[in-house]
């Protein structure tokens, strides 16, 4: 049938079909009681369908439709023949259909046309039923048969072979459900059979896109396909991460999380096995070192029933697929690292949808990930800008100069800041980078200091040292300067420090004002180091150590977790993505030389 169907004259009519004998084909077993049904045929006949009795609802269906005249009669014949093809009654809906009197009814034409395409279906007729839904215009069906037609859409296209049409298809009919729970529970039940079936080889090679519905149903398929029992309480625990309001949380993941053996939420066993990937002889060799040795003592401390065994791998572009895939296979019940970038973003490929365990990258990357089991974790200075930003704008502060290094590495502490800043009502009056030859920049942003009220200084503490007596040169306006903790050693250093009287910056818990778990790690720490490579990485040895302490928090994580932690490196906090944010730094600010804390 290729004509195209309207619904102009379509009339909404609840119950159908056919009038004719039935006793040939209605079983007279497992009927309901009478007691179980109410006394109105037409709500008992209903009541029987939506309980799954189809023959004995066809039954009732027909034996009302006898008592009716033309076109109620032919709208309760309808209700019949569709109750046998739920039935799979194919034979006896057919001779039913052939009984209908078209002529007699009123607006019937798209829902027989609609039941016909289910018969060809039930009949393998794929082809014939594709034809005759093309020949109806979707476009002006009311609703009810907008989701019957999308329905049979995707129904048409898993029988043709094409599984995620008939995915993207079942999405689109959960936006016709209109929240029905029983709609949408049968909706997301069909869909995940349907992507259950399609070859897993396939499935590894859709490209995924963050937050999207039908990224996260491909990511959630791979991942009950790929992930070892023991290993998928905590994937589908990130998996929810990822995509927090997606329907699958609804109908599906309560049937693949496994159930606590009490009433008291189970906590996941202490880990065993855990691979640390640092690339300790190259370029970055001492910061993996430092990391390696915070992580490690943070373990040593940790009580001896919980000390897990940790494999130390040196890993490089060049062996860091190599060196995952065997950690994973030595037992490694969760990854921390790699440390560099590229690294990390080739586990981060796209190819690789899911990782097989969980894991803790030591880096940051700009690009949006889509890969499951990936956590990403860094001294992230741009987390700090945006606290620089936050922390001026609350002291008042509307128009800021800012003052950062040329290159890549300034420009992204630019950005962050001036995000954060102008969320908060500032503006910024002038930018200025700086290079190796930094007396040129600093006479020019001399000349407009009149034009803001706090200026935002980002340099290391040999720069910092020098800039600072530059730009206060014969100058009678002294602006406030607020800076990351890249300004600061990390250890008092009086004399030469004096220079940055006045600058407020901010840094971790772990340097300013260490608790008393810090103060034990610190001090496990000086036995295994020379003094100044301890107060030059120490910053890295909190990272370490939080690294660690990371690890049980993010394999307890359910719907009940808030996601945040205090941590030694600042307040920590877990995005969808996957990233873990530091807040709460700690604000101290340059007395005589000395860093003192600011009165919060």
């Amino acid at each position: 049938m290729s004509m195209k169907i309207h619904t102009s004259t379509y009339l909404i009519i609840l119950f159908a079909l056919l009038l004719s004998s039935c006793g040939t084909w209605l079983p007279k077993h497992n009927e309901p009681t009478t007691s179980q049904l109410v006394s109105d045929p037409a709500v008992k006949a209903k009541q029987l369908e939506m309980q799954g009795y189809y023959p004995e609802a066809a039954h009732e269906y027909l034996r009302i439709a006898a008592q009716m005249r033309p076109p109620t009669q032919q709208g309760y014949q309808l209700s019949a023949i569709k109750a046998l093809v739920q039935a799979n009654m194919i034979t006896e809906a057919k001779a039913e259909l052939a009984r209908l009197d078209i002529k007699q009814s009123y607006g019937l034409e798209i829902p027989l046309e609609l039941v016909r395409i289910k018969i060809d279906l039930a009949e393998q007729q794929v082809e014939s039923a594709s034809q005759r839904l093309k020949g109806i215009d979707s476009n002006t069906l009311p609703l009810p048969l907008q989701l019957e037609y999308k329905q049979l859409y995707a129904q048409i296209e898993m029988a043709k072979g094409d599984t995620l049409g008939a995915v993207h298809q079942w999405i689109e009919v959960d936006k016709l459900t209109q929240a029905n729970p029983n709609l949408l529970r049968k909706n997301h039940q069909q869909l995940w059979r349907t992507l259950l079936s399609y070859p897993l080889n396939d499935l590894k090679q859709i490209e995924q896109s963050p937050g999207d519905i039908f990224s996260g149903w491909v990511a959630l398929s791979l991942l009950v396909s790929t992930t070892p029992q023991g290993y998928l309480q905590a994937a589908l625990d990130n998996w929810q991460l990822r995509f927090p309001n997606h329907p699958a949380n609804q109908d599906i993941i309560p049937t693949l999380l496994i159930p606590p053996t009490n009433q008291i939420s189970a906590q996941p066993q202490p880990l065993k096995q855990i691979a640390l990937l640092l690339p300790l002889s190259g370029k970055f060799g001492d910061w993996a070192e430092a990391i390696k040795n915070g992580f490690i003592t943070a373990a040593e401390a940790d009580s001896l029933a919980n000390r897990p065994q940790i494999n130390i791998h040196d890993v490089n572009s060049e062996n860091i697929l190599e060196s995952y895939d065997k950690a994973v296979k030595a037992g490694a019940e969760f990854v921390v690292g790699p440390l560099e970038k590229q690294d990390l973003e080739m586990l981060a490929d796209k190819k690789k949808p899911q990782l097989p365990v969980p894991t803790l990258g030591l880096n940051h990357l700009e690009t949006p990930i889509t890969t499951g089991n990936l956590y990403q974790f860094s001294l992230s200075p741009e987390d700090e800008a945006q606290i620089v930003a936050i922390r001026a704008a609350n002291d008042g502060h509307r128009s800021a100069l800012v003052f950062v290094p040329e290159g890549d590495w300034g420009k992204r502490l630019l950005t962050a800041f001036q995000t954060e800043w102008e969320k908060r009502g500032g503006k910024i009056v002038r930018e200025q980078s700086y290079g190796n030859h930094f007396e040129v920049a600093v006479g020019q942003l001399r000349q407009n200091l009149n034009q803001g009220d706090m200026l935002f200084l980002v340099a290391f503490p040999p720069l910092a040292r020098q800039i600072l007596p530059l730009l206060n040169a014969d100058s009678t306006q002294r602006l406030p300067i607020y800076s990351t903790s890249h300004l600061y050693a990390g250890t008092p250093d009086q004399e030469r420090d004096k220079n940055l009287n006045g600058v407020k910056f901010v840094d971790m818990p772990w340097i300013l004002v260490p608790d008393s778990k810090a103060q034990q790690l610190h001090s496990l720490l000086q036995t295994g180091w020379p003094s100044e490579k301890i107060e030059k990485l120490s910053r890295l040895h909190a990272l370490g150590v939080d690294a660690y302490e990371l690890l049980s928090r993010l394999r307890s994580l359910d719907s009940q977790t808030s996601f945040q932690w205090p941590g030694q490196t600042g307040h920590l906090s877990l995005s969808q993505d996957g990233k873990i944010h530091r807040d709460q730094l700690q604000w101290a600010h340059f007395v005589e030389g000395v860093p003192q804390l600011l009165n919060e």
